[in-house]
């Protein structure tokens, strides 16, 4: 049986620049181990970040409502599929509630001591996670909100540097030596080379994920009718224990997915806002489409 995963020591909430700085650590417990807050700065949306999870932090008495939840939406970097985490010490709308449920936004609300509690279905899932699994290479309060420049930045540095190199190789005679077309393909290779791995390292500094579109395709394999007792064409399929159990996780997840998608139709939500939900978790186009219609489908059975 893993360990218990230990809960932060409470922290006195006495203002804002406390309540991010409370969130940082929970959101470490729970297993964004690089989760980090930046108390004082500018006010984006986004009070504490980490890899794989955003989160934003509310020190006020009035109750969050749906436009804040909206704002904070908003502020997620494009593309990214990042985990939206929201921390208030008051109460939530039934609006806002209903949006959370939409778009998967974890709601906590915590007290004066420091303490978490989980408010939706999100946050309970994310806060049970942590009782029964230890965050890897968790690091301590002082260790992740202390960070120097270099640190925090080196990525956005040399994702600039990678960016402007293959200007510089402009003119290098050693590098084009002719003739015209194929100096044109050397810089074209270049110019791709260093402008991705640039904007993969910017990205990573900000925590936005770039999807790889890696699809899964399933073989159907059909047992052929019996030749004969001297011929093989009947052979029977050799079971494949890897091969198995990686179509069965995925036949399990599409299920799940389909399961979910028909929950969020009959309590309301229209099918543009679903497939939204469902491109922002990274599905493709095409599975999209078949998993809104066996939705649809299992809806009008049920």
């Amino acid at each position: 049986m893993p360990p218990r995963a230990v809960p932060p020591q409470p922290m006195q909430i006495s203002s804002w620049q406390h309540a991010e700085l409370n969130a940082a650590r929970w959101m470490r417990h729970w297993g964004y181990t690089d989760a980090t807050a930046r108390p004082g700065g500018p006010d984006s949306g986004i009070d504490v970040r980490a890899t794989g999870a955003l989160g934003q932090v509310k020190y006020q008495a009035a109750q969050i409502g749906r436009p804040e939840l909206q704002r904070f939406v908003g502020a997620r970097p494009y593309g990214s599929t990042a985990q939206l985490i929201f921390f208030t010490g008051s109460n939530y709308a039934t609006t806002a509630a209903a949006y959370a449920q939409e778009w998967s936004i974890a709601l906590f609300r915590y007290r004066l001591d420091g303490s978490m509690t989980p408010l939706n279905d999100t946050a309970r899932r994310i806060h049970r996670s942590s009782a029964s699994t230890v965050p890897i290479a968790a690091q301590t309060p002082e260790t992740a909100e202390v960070q120097t420049f270099w640190q925090q930045n080196w990525r956005v540095v040399a994702g600039v540097l990678l960016l402007m190199a293959p200007l510089g190789s402009i003119g290098d005679e050693k590098t084009y030596t002719g003739p015209l077309a194929l100096d044109v393909l050397k810089f074209i290779g270049i110019l791709l080379a260093c402008w991705s791995l640039g904007t993969f390292l910017i990205a990573a500094r900000f925590g936005v994920r770039i999807p790889l579109p890696i699809r899964t395709f399933r073989t159907a394999i059909v047992r052929r009718p019996e030749a004969g007792p001297t011929t093989t064409a009947g052979r029977a399929r050799v079971p494949h224990p890897t091969h198995d159990r990686v179509t069965a996780a995925c036949t399990t997840q599409h299920d799940d997915l389909v399961t979910e998608a028909a929950r969020l139709l009959r309590a309301g939500s229209k099918q543009h806002h679903v497939d939204k939900i469902l491109r922002d978790r990274g599905v493709g186009f095409m599975d999209r489409g078949r998993i809104l219609t066996e939705a649809k489908r299992l809806n009008k059975r049920s």
